[in-house]
């Protein structure tokens, strides 16, 4: 009897059924080791939580559930969730999808969905079918990310009022300086866009104006989206700080690590919590662990 309550206290634990993945470690941004429960008190005191992941990593998606189911049932209906993969001008079929007006087959085939969507994102978005919980598609519709990429950012105001509906404020500007987008225009070598980080930003900005819209008094918003999204406290970090700046904002980054034993020099303030997920390669050297 005293080995089944231990066992249905583990799964109650874990989120009914969530699960921490296996071999994942959590620090803090000073690499500091942060045990499970001392990151769920503090997300839950949070408005906005930014869950960094590496696309198409099976951890970090896991993680993403086991958050988001282990978060209900602290904050109950006081739980929003969202992320990047979900374009802004789609929201009327997440909605549909998350009332149980359309099925998982339907809004498939509707939505412009990512390749691994079923894979990846659609668990996560499930639970906010399964849990009555408001679901919301905060990026910019990608064919207006590529007009700022080839044409310049000036070029969004000749799009029409309904358009401009779905965008950041106009005209749009962003920071130049920020290290993560001259890091961004320095990755493509003079062969890019010279928009490429404009584009990026407009992307970030978006992300941060629907986080912002849709967070209500006393509620938290859950946002998962690529690390290079909000690393370091950049990209919609900033964006979310411009909007509010008394926000309690909280962010995750997932990175790569041969070893896991101690956070790596070049992930130390990456994030608020970083997770660290063992390579899938064994590294050459000690050195090459950082995730950049």
């Amino acid at each position: 009897m005293n080995k089944f309550l231990i066992t249905l206290g583990i799964i109650l634990s874990l989120g009914l059924g969530a699960q921490i993945p296996e071999g994942t470690v959590l620090y803090d941004r000073h690499g500091e080791r942060v045990e499970w429960d001392q990151l769920i008190n503090d997300l839950e005191k949070s408005q906005y939580i930014l869950f960094g992941e590496l696309h198409g990593t099976r951890a970090c998606h896991e993680m993403e559930v086991y958050l988001a189911r282990t978060l209900h049932q602290r904050r109950g209906d006081k739980l929003v969730l969202g992320g990047e993969m979900w374009e802004a001008d789609q929201q009327l079929l997440a909605n549909e999808f998350t009332s149980g007006k359309i099925t998982a087959k339907q809004y498939k085939a509707d939505a412009r969905v990512w390749s691994n969507f079923e894979s990846d994102y659609l668990p996560f978005m499930t639970i906010a079918q399964e849990k009555n919980l408001r679901f919301i598609a905060t990026n910019i519709p990608r064919r207006y990310a590529s007009v700022v990429y080839h044409q310049g950012s000036e070029a969004l105001l000749n799009f029409s009022k309904d358009a401009k509906s779905l965008m950041p404020k106009l005209p749009f500007t962003f920071d130049a300086e920020m290290p993560i987008y001259q890091e961004i225009s320095g990755a493509a070598g003079g062969h890019g866009s010279p928009n490429l980080a404009a584009a990026q930003a407009f992307k970030d900005a978006t992300m941060a104006r629907y986080i912002l819209e849709n967070t209500g008094k006393k509620e938290t918003f859950f946002h998962i989206n690529g690390e290079y999204h909000s690393r370091e406290f950049q990209g919609i970090y900033q964006y979310l700080r411009v909007g509010n700046k008394k926000a309690q904002i909280r962010s995750i980054s997932c990175v790569f690590q041969e070893k896991t034993s101690r956070l790596h020099p070049d992930n130390l303030d990456r994030a608020d919590y970083i997770l660290v997920i063992k390579s899938p390669e064994k590294e050459d050297n000690d050195q090459a662990e950082g995730s950049h």
